[in-house]
């Protein structure tokens, strides 16, 4: 169970502004889906099976053309309840060299280790191309480049042709269980943007619409706890919404957002701040929000 203090923190994940359409296209790979409208990437090496070792999306059609032309690589990413760790999450940007196709790694997560990423939390890794941390891998080309910043990286390998962009998750095997799950949205590249959020409405609390103000407003462990099987189980967004579906129109669903964190900022008040934070305490705080609203 996650620290009960923090659920109604205000989460500031920069949404990237960006078109709701991309002219480009994201293609998911190895063990990456999406999953209400975010892409979901797993490395599980903890079985016989190769083909989940790895999980990402490939980029194209952006415009792209040599590195010196990416002018915007971000995008915002939860790791669940794992972290940043052993170089995943990363872009992957392939470029043609000389001596053939190399990688330049860009490393999501805080400098200088980028492990330490908050769990179960979105983050906003901002523009990484603004970055003045050591966080581009150059060392398939420069010997030596595991920490190079943008200007180095430029210098290197700026005007070489750009053949693919990926984000990418694959160290499960750097994690106890063999396993690391990263979630991203608002995947952006120049001026596309993939997997937007918010997702674009048509206007009216319909019931995605809901539960997405519902997590904002909540906080991600708060909404859990009330929607989830239990707090890390992520069938919570899918509950809320088959619930809110379920009310005659938009006015009740508006009606059940503003009830529902009245009373779960209750819950927070009389449950969620004792000392200790421990199983009792935390069961209380479930059995009232599962009541809120």
């Amino acid at each position: 169970m996650r620290t009960l203090i923090a659920l109604f923190s205000v989460l500031v994940v920069g949404v990237i502004a960006g078109p709701a359409i991309a002219a480009g296209t994201a293609t998911p790979f190895g063990a990456a889906t999406v999953v209400n409208g975010s892409l979901q990437m797993v490395s599980n090496t903890g079985n016989a099976d190769a083909t989940d070792d790895v999980g990402g999306v490939t980029i194209a059609g952006t415009g792209v053309t040599t590195f010196a032309s990416i002018t915007t690589l971000a995008t915002e990413f939860n790791v669940t309840d794992d972290d940043c760790k052993a170089g995943s999450p990363r872009f992957s940007v392939k470029v043609t060299t000389p001596s053939g196709s190399k990688n330049v790694f860009v490393y999501l997560g805080p400098s200088p280790s980028f492990t330490g990423c908050t769990p179960n939390t979105w983050l906003s890794s901002g523009n990484l191309i603004n970055s003045p941390d050591p966080r581009f891998d150059i060392s398939q080309i420069v010997a030596g480049g595991q920490q190079s910043t943008h200007s180095a990286a430029l210098a290197a390998v700026g005007t070489y042709p750009v053949e693919s962009i990926s984000l990418v998750v694959d160290s499960g095997w750097a994690f106890d269980d063999k396993e690391q799950t990263v979630l991203a949205r608002n995947i952006t590249v120049n001026s596309d943007v993939f997997y937007v959020y918010p997702p674009p409405t048509t206007g009216g609390m319909n019931p995605a619409k809901a539960c997405a103000a519902l997590r904002t407003q909540m906080g991600a462990e708060a909404f859990k706890l009330k929607y989830g099987t239990n707090a890390n189980k992520s069938n919570a967004f899918g509950k809320c919404v088959s619930s809110m579906a379920r009310m005659k129109n938009d006015a009740a669903r508006t009606q059940a957002v503003k009830t529902t964190v009245k009373e779960a900022k209750a819950c927070v008040k009389a449950h969620g701040k004792a000392k200790g934070h421990g199983k009792k305490n935390s069961a209380a705080l479930r059995a009232c929000l599962i009541k809120a609203g």
